[in-house]
């Protein structure tokens, strides 16, 4: 018997509070995003042709998307991208998916590499542990006049960002295999912009379906979850120009011990950005 859009949906939005109960208004909202997927039309098109019938192949296709989803896996794993600041990246089970809060880092950035590419004619980016490329990239088609770096540590990501960085037919972009900051010259960067792993390994409160199907690499780090931010405040010092910035996202209860180690390593003008929720999650400082 034919199946419509109508009762596609209706089916799924019992089936997904049945098998997650605590995320009933996102689980509506991901039964959309899937079918849209699958039927490669927009949101208001399942709303204004709901009587629409689709095919056993596209039902068994959403299905599929579906059980994926009843099992805790982010929908953005399930279709294949994430939407981020104005555009959309591949994503994979190899990359940490792009969160709606780091897209407060972009403006600023931006802001910031304007004044400086005001002042000298140019401007020098570094992305370190890019991940997806979310920051850089958008970077990078923002300012196409920009020199961006993406670099990245797991091979297994530098895939999805090399498919990224592709997609964008970009010029000003360069990918850099390398353990952080090893292999970046001295006096490199204008700017440094890192969103690097900084969840304590110990910590009970991350969401176990982010804990499961996210790369632990690109969130969990040791010493409370400052040890990778410790290794990027050391050396970036030799990495940023003088006078050069460091962007970094941390944890909500992470900035007063950040200022400290950026204060022994001998960074000024330090300064706390609120994400969209009003809370601490970016420090910007400035290389002396």
């Amino acid at each position: 018997m034919p199946i419509t859009i109508k009762k596609a949906l209706s089916d799924s939005k019992i089936f997904l509070k049945q098998e997650l109960p605590h995320s009933i208004p996102q689980n509506n909202l991901d039964a959309e995003y899937c079918l849209m997927e699958v039927l490669k039309k927009s949101r208001v098109f399942l709303h204004l042709s709901s009587e629409t019938e689709i095919s056993d192949l596209e039902f068994n296709q959403y299905n599929e998307m579906l059980k994926q989803r009843s099992l805790g896996r982010p929908l953005a794993q399930i279709l294949g991208f994430q939407s981020f600041f104005k555009n959309k990246f591949l994503v994979d089970k190899n990359v940490l998916v792009p969160r709606p809060e780091t897209e407060t880092l972009v403006p600023e950035i931006i802001k910031k590499g304007d004044e400086i590419y005001k002042r000298n004619g140019t401007v020098t980016i570094i992305d370190a542990g890019a991940g997806t490329g979310c920051i850089g990239i958008s970077l990078a088609i923002e300012r196409k006049n920009w020199n961006i770096f993406l670099i990245e540590n797991s091979l297994k990501a530098l895939n999805i960002l090399t498919l990224n960085c592709k997609s964008f037919g970009l010029k000003n972009c360069k990918i850099i295999y390398s353990d952080w900051l090893s292999s970046i010259r001295n006096d490199t960067a204008d700017i440094l912009v890192s969103n690097p792993p900084y969840i304590d390994k110990l910590d009970n409160n991350i969401d176990e379906n982010v804990r499961r199907f996210e790369p632990g690499s690109s969130l969990f780090a040791n010493d409370n979850g400052l040890s990778e931010i410790k290794k990027i405040i050391i050396e970036s010092r030799r990495v940023i120009k003088k006078t050069g910035l460091l962007f970094l996202e941390n944890g909500y209860n992470q900035s007063e011990n950040i200022t400290l180690m950026l204060k022994k390593n001998y960074y000024k003008d330090i300064k706390t950005i609120l994400d969209y929720n009003g809370i601490d999650r970016f420090t910007m400082s400035q290389n002396s």
